[in-house]
């Protein structure tokens, strides 16, 4: 299916929310889903030719229910990450129906996807992730991984070889959330059931192609960062030091994904205005598509076919953030992509 906005469904999901997209180098398609809703879900769900999603299975991981293991098993896959060394990260915050995380269930997992198999788990434990931290996004760069935690904000580093972990960029302004910020989503304002904005701070984050830098933000913006991730990686640094590299890219609205093409375009889930952005060497933010059908995309990818993956997570339409309790959501949930920008 497409339309005049160029977007065309990849795949297409009746019964469980999906909320990020992640392509692998071969064209493989995965979407995370996480357990926000009562009811069955696959966790890790791969696009089928026909626009289905076939449950990634990997033994039991995708059968979590309350009173099972915790670490041998999804609770709540949060996103998901592919490399370009053809490996998929799934970040697990462990914190189903978005509760505080279970003990011992934050992780990260990666899958060696020439084989489909598990190569490792990485504990979070709660000397980096203290309670009730969420663990957002990753990214990977050698033997480093970076992922976002976003209820008490900053970046988490990974040393994929040891399993060690630091935290770092804890407290700035630039990972904090904007509490004078309230998204407008489609009239009306974004708040839970009980009248509360979501503050989520450093969420997203992209790296750029020659790994130099880090680009981040927090859901609702309103600032795009960076930092170069020499200092990252660089443990001899103190926090002083560290958040005096961190630099001001650019003003954006309130966001749930970003990428970044192989030409150096940054691209931006703009759920405040059901639309893609992207913004390109000229620092100038532009609309790539704005469309109903883009209710509230969430996590994005580029493919190796140049198009840029992305869920419509609808995320705002849940029992959730209405007053009254009752969903909103149009079914299906989709998977769209459009061609990125020559």
């Amino acid at each position: 299916m497409d339309d005049n906005a160029g977007l065309i469904r990849v795949a297409a999901s009746e019964s469980a929310i999906l909320n990020g997209v992640a392509v692998s180098p071969e064209g493989r398609v995965f979407s995370s889903f996480p357990r926000w809703m009562h009811g069955p879900t696959p966790c890790i769900g791969e696009a089928m030719p026909d626009g289905s999603f076939r449950t990634f299975a990997i033994g039991d991981w995708n059968d979590w229910h309350e009173g099972m293991s915790v670490t041998d098993h999804f609770v709540n896959v949060h996103s998901l990450h592919t490399d370009a060394d053809n490996f998929l990260w799934v970040i697990d915050d462990g914190a189903a129906h978005h509760q505080p995380y279970l003990p011992g269930a934050p992780k990260v997992v990666k899958i060696d996807l020439r084989t489909n198999q598990i190569v490792r788990v990485y504990p979070i434990d709660a000397t980096v992730a203290p309670p009730k931290s969420v663990l957002g996004h990753m990214r990977v760069l050698g033997k480093h991984g970076f992922i976002t935690e976003s209820f008490h904000n900053g970046i988490i580093v990974l040393d994929t070889d040891t399993g060690a972990t630091r935290r770092i960029l804890h407290g700035l302004p630039q990972t904090q959330a904007d509490t004078s910020i309230v998204p407008m989503i489609d009239g009306r304002e974004f708040r839970r059931a009980n009248g509360q904005v979501p503050q989520v701070h450093m969420d997203l984050l992209e790296l750029s192609n020659d790994g130099r830098w880090l680009y981040f933000t927090s859901l609702f913006g309103p600032l795009l960062c960076r930092i170069e991730t020499k200092h990252l990686i660089d443990a001899s640094l103190s926090a002083d030091q560290l958040a005096a590299h961190v630099e001001e890219v650019a003003r954006i609205p309130p966001c749930a994904g970003v990428t970044i093409d192989k030409r150096g375009n940054i691209y931006f889930s703009a759920f405040s205005e059901n639309a893609i952005l992207v913004l390109g060497a000229d620092k100038q933010l532009k609309t790539l598509a704005a469309d109903p059908r883009i209710s509230f995309p969430n996590e994005c990818d580029i493919g190796p076919d140049d198009y840029l993956y992305f869920p419509a997570s609808q995320i705002h339409r849940l029992a959730g953030f209405h007053a009254d309790g009752k969903s909103t959501v149009k079914t299906p949930w989709e998977v769209l992509k459009i061609k990125t920008v020559a």
